[in-house]
């Protein structure tokens, strides 16, 4: 081939490949908002959990306060003997562990039944209600069960069980302590399931079709197809979003905090009381930064180390990891 022949060839590839590379740059440069505004509010600030360590004054300034007692750990000591650390350590891993063992599968086996269900307007009306509640704060949530729970003769949930006979005066669910852990769930399995089922059906979609038609010729029925096909590609993403979720257990798991914050008073306090709300009424009401962070950096540790423990373990028995 003669050497004006290579040049018309290779002429057409060099430039797309430059219009290839141009691209990626292009890609590059879309993520670069991202990685300023993260870099701006995520690591920046770090430099003050220092104030762990000081007794921090507003007034003096983070480097200029003095060092905490007992070689800076003076804040942390205080944070273990506090008279209700265990009480709070108990409530805060109790929830996480009821939210992860139950509300981990809920969302799978919801994206497996809408995608058994072939009648495509149901389909989408399903989808569609069971995804609403998730952009409800949790504010009008707890507006929404207070209303409906309030312990008087008139409330929907008290008039019913009042016309049943199964009760001779109202009671109050919110206010007694042996029923807030099961309304927590239960309020999060309803805001939360729809949503969560998001990210399997997308996954579920990308599942080659051609295996589930060779399941059916070998006389596979819909079981087969769940547990030998589609499970087995769910498997990873279920892993990932477990171990997320497990790097969040000593803050009691996803919104959290937003809950008990709306349904907890000072009635069910003794099983509604969590790290982030000792957190706030004792840290920050009072005034005790120091205390706060000390606290926050505690959970932020432990957090690290259950997210690192967890994903060893997931790829050791699942082969699957976060990395």
């Amino acid at each position: 081939m003669s050497e004006l022949t290579q040049r018309t060839v290779a002429s057409p590839l060099t430039r797309r490949r430059r219009w290839a590379d141009r691209g990626i740059h292009m890609l590059h440069l879309m993520i670069l908002p991202s990685l300023l505004a993260t870099i701006l509010f995520n690591y920046l600030p770090l430099y003050g959990i220092v104030i762990a360590f000081k007794r921090y004054d507003v007034f003096t300034g983070i480097w200029a306060s003095p060092w905490a007692f007992n070689n800076g750990f003076e804040h942390f000591i205080d944070f273990f003997k506090a008279p209700n650390f265990t009480l709070v350590l108990r409530n805060t891993l109790v929830i996480s562990v009821l939210k992860l063992g139950l509300l981990s599968l809920p969302p799978v086996a919801l994206a497996l039944m809408l995608n058994e269900v072939s009648h495509r307007g149901f389909k989408k009306t399903a989808q569609t209600v069971s995804y609403l509640p998730h952009f409800i704060s949790w504010v009008v949530v707890g507006g929404m069960m207070y209303n409906f729970l309030r312990p008087t003769p008139n409330s929907p949930f008290n008039a019913l069980l009042l016309s049943l006979g199964l009760v001779n005066e109202p009671v109050d669910l919110i206010a007694d302590r042996n029923f807030f852990w099961p309304l927590l769930v239960l309020s999060d399995f309803w805001k939360e399931v729809g949503w969560g089922s998001i990210i399997y059906l997308a996954v579920i979609a990308g599942i080659d079709q051609e295996m589930y038609e060779a399941c059916e010729i070998d006389g596979g029925g819909r079981w087969i197809k769940a547990i030998h096909i589609t499970w087995p590609h769910l498997l990873g993403t279920f892993m990932i979003l477990l171990i997320l979720r497990c790097s969040q257990i000593m803050q009691g798991t996803g919104d959290t905090f937003d809950q008990v914050f709306v349904l907890g008073n000072q009635f069910n306090r003794s099983v509604s009381d969590i790290f982030d709300t000792l957190i706030l009424r004792v840290g920050l009401e009072h005034g005790r930064y120091s205390y706060a962070t000390a606290a926050g950096l505690f959970k932020s540790v432990i957090n690290l180390a259950i997210l690192i423990t967890v994903n060893k373990l997931s790829r050791r028995l699942t082969g699957r990891g976060l990395f």
